[in-house]
């Protein structure tokens, strides 16, 4: 490759990162906050930057906003797919979200004070939701690294998806590994589809899952 090839493919992925950061339409200082993040607690993390706007998209395609239904949204981040919910939120929702890292909880709590968070472990989420008087869930939206969550926590995030999501709900989870994990998600959900997402850094994509199965082999391969 000549040098100024070499400048220009440096130019063009510049460009092309610049875009993907403007249209999240969160601060450019998230990524920043996310690489941190990613750096201290590896695998903790699902990615070393924010989703995209089109991943974040892609995660609520699933969901039906003409109609009345309850949305949690686990793994919340920075709010990244926070966003495009609440474009399309109505009065005919209720909308609930998760955190478990603190200084995320923070970020959230300040740019978006009218919604409900919890703050906490996904594995615990059922009591906190059962205390809103919410029992069933229609759609969970997951920014979570769910096959690197604890045993434990994976294990009672489950068995609330069995009890929780109703027969025709979708648990909607990012990747920013594409198809790799889509083993993993078939012994969780006995119907996955996948949807691939170039626009996003790294390409990444999403799972559609549907009707947690009744049991989870324990030691399941996660990749």
């Amino acid at each position: 490759m000549t040098q100024k090839s070499t400048e220009q493919a440096v130019g063009d992925s510049a460009v092309f990162s610049a875009d993907l950061q403007a249209s999240r339409g969160l601060p450019a200082q998230d990524g920043g906050i996310f690489l941190k993040k990613f750096l201290q607690k590896g695998k903790g993390i699902s990615a070393a930057t924010p989703s995209s706007r089109f991943l974040s998209e892609a995660v609520c395609n699933v969901v039906d906003f003409s109609k009345p239904s309850t949305i949690v949204e686990v793994g919340a981040g920075t709010g990244a797919i926070t966003e495009v919910i609440l474009e399309n939120l109505r009065p005919h929702h209720r909308f609930v979200m998760l955190e478990f890292d603190p200084d995320f909880c923070d970020i959230l709590r300040q740019r978006y004070p009218s919604v409900d968070l919890i703050q906490g472990d996904v594995g615990e989420i059922e009591g906190p939701l059962a205390s809103r008087g919410i029992t069933k869930v229609d759609y969970v939206l997951s920014g979570l690294p769910t096959p690197n969550l604890p045993p434990r926590s994976l294990g009672k995030m489950m068995r609330w998806l069995r009890r929780s999501l109703a027969p025709d709900g979708v648990f909607s989870q990012i990747t920013v590994i594409p198809l790799y994990y889509k083993s993993f998600y078939k012994q969780l959900f006995a119907d996955v589809q996948y949807e691939m997402v170039w626009l996003n850094a790294p390409p990444g994509g999403v799972y559609y899952c549907r009707s947690p199965r009744r049991r989870v082999r324990r030691g399941a391969r996660r990749g």
